[in-house]
């Protein structure tokens, strides 16, 4: 996708950039089947074009033994150009009006977004899918018949404080495509789409925030149905009834979000509601989690001169909004952190959250032995310390995390629980003159899975090692090489197994735009199971120019 940003009277020409590389190498397999080519060999290439306005035009191409392929940008080609308080779009984009209307669904069109003081317009209008139909050579095409649609606001605000008023209005071509499929089973059926929604975001008073996003849609999913007069006292009934025709497979849902904030300097508060009923869709968006409702509250808290800093937040979320399900699934997440500087040298983070599903019964009674009734909860913790002069600069990090899957129904429970802990200790250590760098790694983790069956001899699974990095700068820095090495110790269900990687680079820099560059790379694997031990060695050298 290709964007276009605000020119002006200093626009600059036409700019072209780009490189060529040539390379070669070897590969060398031990104990298994060859992954790669024993001596790769190619050319790779690219050249970005900038135009006035700042569309940007890539082109890339690879060309070698391992294959070949090249990459232009004009299959989806689309700009934007902004001058001031006007905004342009044209060919393929996709653009936000609100959630639930217009949600950065691509199209191929064109349309305008003003924004002259405190008047906010936008429009568009395009193709938002290309037919497609699937042929007795090629079964497994889903059909899509062409769908085109338009979608505008009228609003009035600046871009933090602001209401807007939105239409989205879609529909399928019935004669694009013939609506028979090959495929028995990917029949499909034209549709037709229309929304009407709000979306605000206002500063009732000082620090005092409300955010709302609501919508209808009356979403007809086939268009040969038979019509229907439609009734009632809805508002899009009523001032939008004639925009679309209603049928026996037309369904009116509603979606709704809102939140109302509070902050100032010594933190904030807010308070969300959501709501968005079963089936509801827009053709503005591609997915939409529906049939849920939740309720969420979070705060955070500024200490000691913002020195720490405390969050938190806990909600709760549930479906079956209609009672036609056989059972109701409810969530609830809870979240906390603290994060303490008192030092630049020194800091801690510590956070836990809490995710908790459960069922209770629909229409249908629940089977114990089926119902779901887990908590997940995690905990991590995080230490930092530094060293630093004029000279040198030592870092420390300690890393911890626990994560545990407890289930609460007994009949389920030995097949579904398991934790894992894992703690990971750095040393960094930067030569602020020279720029000699180095590395050390340990971590170690450990996972209780469930036991599979009365053979297996463990749930315990561990994985353990060290890192070791390094890298330093050569000849005035034009030699830049590094170095890296790490062992991994594996153990599950009694057996031990290892991998050892190791790598060198090195690069150079012939002149301005030319360089050259080698690289090592060695893998050793041993699973503890023979037929699974190998090892490779790969090289490669390589020689670029760029201009």
């Amino acid at each position: 996708m290709l964007l276009a940003q605000p020119g002006g009277k200093n626009t600059k020409p036409v700019q072209v950039s780009g490189g060529i590389n040539a390379y070669a190498g070897f590969y060398t397999p031990g104990g298994i089947s060859a992954r790669n080519q024993s001596a790769p060999f190619g050319l790779s290439g690219s050249v970005n074009i900038i135009l006035p306005g700042g569309i940007s035009l890539p082109f890339s191409a690879v060309l070698g033994n391992q294959g070949s392929s090249f990459r232009q940008p004009f299959n989806q080609f689309g700009v934007s150009p902004a001058y001031k308080w006007a905004t342009i779009h044209a060919g393929y984009r996709n653009v936000s009006f609100s959630p639930f209307t217009l949600a950065g669904h691509t199209f191929l069109g064109g349309g305008f977004e003003l924004n002259p003081g405190m008047l906010r317009i936008g429009a568009v209008y395009g193709r938002f899918n290309k037919a497609a139909s699937s042929t007795i050579a090629d079964p497994e095409i889903m059909p899509t018949f062409k769908r085109t649609g338009y979608a505008f606001k009228v609003g009035y605000g600046k871009a933090n404080n602001y209401i807007d008023l939105l239409v989205l209005r879609a529909h399928d071509d019935t004669s694009s495509i013939s609506g028979i499929s090959a495929n028995p089973g990917q029949s499909v059926t034209p549709a037709e789409n229309l929304v009407v929604g709000i979306s605000s975001r206002l500063l009732i008073i000082k620090h005092f925030t409300v955010e709302v996003d609501a919508a209808a849609s009356s979403y007809t999913r086939d268009m040969f149905a038979s019509e229907v007069q439609a009734q009632g006292s809805n508002v899009l009934v009523r001032l939008f009834g004639k925009m679309i025709t209603s049928r026996l497979s037309t369904q009116l849902t509603q979606a709704m979000q809102t939140a109302v904030g509070y902050q100032d300097k010594w933190g904030s508060v807010k308070l969300q509601y959501k709501r968005i009923d079963p089936n509801f869709q827009t053709m503005g968006s591609y997915y939409f989690q529906s049939d849920i409702q939740s309720y969420t509250a979070a705060t955070t808290l500024n200490l000691l001169k913002g020195k720490a800093r405390i969050s938190g937040s806990y909600g709760i979320q549930f479906d079956n909004l209609a009672n036609n399900k056989s059972a109701r699934t409810g969530r609830t997440i809870g979240s906390f952190m603290v994060s303490v500087n008192p030092q630049p040298e020194f800091g801690a983070d510590i956070s836990l959250s809490n995710y908790g599903l459960s069922q209770k019964a629909g229409i249908r009674p629940l089977i114990d032995t089926l119902r779901i009734a887990q908590n997940n909860l995690s905990a991590t913790v995080n230490l930092r310390y530094s060293i630093l002069n004029n000279e040198m600069s030592h870092i420390f990090n300690v890393t911890g995390t626990h994560q545990q899957l407890s289930d609460l129904n007994q009949n389920t429970a030995s097949n579904t629980e398991n934790n894992n802990q894992n703690l990971n200790l750095g040393y960094f250590l930067v030569h602020n003159q020279s720029g000699f760098g180095a590395n050390l790694m340990l971590s170690y983790t450990q996972s209780g899975l469930p036991v599979i069956d009365s053979a297996s001899k463990g749930s315990k699974v561990k994985f353990y090692g060290p890192a070791l990095g390094t890298n330093y700068a050569f000849l005035k820095k034009k030699l830049n090489t590094s170095a890296n090495v790490s062992y991994l110790v594996n153990q599950q269900f009694g057996i031990t197994g290892k991998v050892l990687t190791a790598s060198a680079n090195a690069g150079y820099q012939i002149g301005k735009r030319q360089s050259i560059s080698l690289s090592f790379n060695y893998l050793s694997s041993d699973t503890g199971q023979a037929s699974e031990k190998f090892n490779e060695f790969r090289g490669n050298l390589s020689y670029g120019i760029t201009f």
